[in-house]
């Protein structure tokens, strides 16, 4: 059906029933709701083409981030689609894999492709990816952050405070006795993680603990980082009494390493994660974490990214949510 058609059955003109769709104020109100019944009663759908035409808008934004195999990113999705979808919006997914190569290709489909806007979560937040993003402001796209900021300030920012939140982890594990603390991070040069190697870092400073560079692994979030970390620390003179890394996933899998290993959590070493996903809670230990708000995260990240939409010449905005300790059965005093 058309919207000659459907002016037709409404009995009203074609004008009247575009802009009574539309919010028209010049519209009465009841001639408004008389046109939304037609509309609900013959299912009729009006051109997102045509209406992108008039509007120069489309109601549709992109959603890059960085692996969705990790379930962090999956609970930002559902979060910004969840607000997105209440709205009257499309989100256009991508999945880069951590790859710069496949983000900048993405980031060329935007650039062609009619959308408003883009929540992002970037890999490095070098030269390059840099480049990218300032083309892809130029051509008018406004883009919103989202968990890995950018320094400099290219856009709006939802993120967490990194530093603090592993600062309160590690100070968590010393004031339980812990001074041997092994530390698995995500890959050096990630941004994220740099600060997070930093708020470890200045915890230990803090309540002098010497730090000891032996106890510091960074790599690929990965049962096969986790693995190989637990056997770098188990074959220590003096091993660790705690774990903490910077994701669940790998805490998940550090579990199971220490397990192999014939020791028991927390008995002989303690083990903490980053993020709060589903599964902490359900495996056994119970994983104590540090949550993040990841929901509450893709939500902020929508809303910021509308606003931008309809004023692109107000003043960038820096969001930072509240992490919050999440003590299960995972870690106790050292023996």
């Amino acid at each position: 059906m058309n919207i000659r058609d459907f002016a037709k059955l409404a009995g009203v003109s074609k004008t009247t029933v575009s802009m009574a769709l539309n919010d028209n104020p010049r519209i009465p109100q009841k001639t408004k709701e008389k046109v939304l019944e037609a509309a609900k009663k013959f299912n009729y759908q009006p051109s997102m083409v045509a209406r992108s035409l008039k509007s120069k808008k489309t109601k549709a934004i992109g959603l890059m981030l960085p692996s969705i195999t990790n379930p962090f990113f999956p609970q930002v999705v559902k979060g910004v689609e969840d607000i997105a979808l209440r709205n009257g919006y499309s989100v256009v997914f991508c999945n880069f894999d951590e790859e710069i190569e496949k983000e900048s290709l993405y980031f060329q489909m935007f650039e062609n492709r009619w959308i408003d806007g883009i929540i992002f979560s970037g890999v490095t937040g070098d030269t390059e990816e840099i480049k990218y993003i300032k083309e892809i402001q130029e051509k008018g796209i406004p883009i919103v952050f989202i968990d890995r900021g950018l320094e400099g300030h290219f856009g709006d920012v939802v993120m967490i405070d990194n530093d603090e939140a592993t600062y309160r982890g590690a100070k968590y594990l010393v004031d339980l006795g812990h001074r041997r603390i092994g530390f698995i991070n995500g890959p050096a040069g990630i941004r994220i993680f740099d600060k997070r190697l930093r708020g470890y870092k200045k915890a230990l400073q803090d309540h002098g603990i010497e730090l000891d560079e032996s106890l510091i692994v960074e790599g690929e979030q990965s049962s096969k980082t986790a693995e190989s970390a637990v056997r770098q620390f188990l074959a220590q003179a003096l091993p660790p009494t705690v774990i903490f890394t910077t994701s669940d996933l790998v805490a998940i899998a550090i579990l199971r390493a220490v397990q192999k290993s014939s020791l028991k959590v927390p008995e002989d070493i303690s083990v903490m994660g980053f993020d709060d996903i589903s599964l902490a809670s359900l495996v056994s230990p119970s994983l104590t974490t540090i949550a993040q708000p990841i929901q509450e995260m893709g939500r902020e990240a929508f809303k910021l990214l509308v606003e931008r939409i309809e004023r692109k010449n107000s003043p960038k905005r820096k969001i930072i949510l509240d992490t919050k300790l999440v003590v299960r059965e995972s870690t106790a005093k050292p023996k």
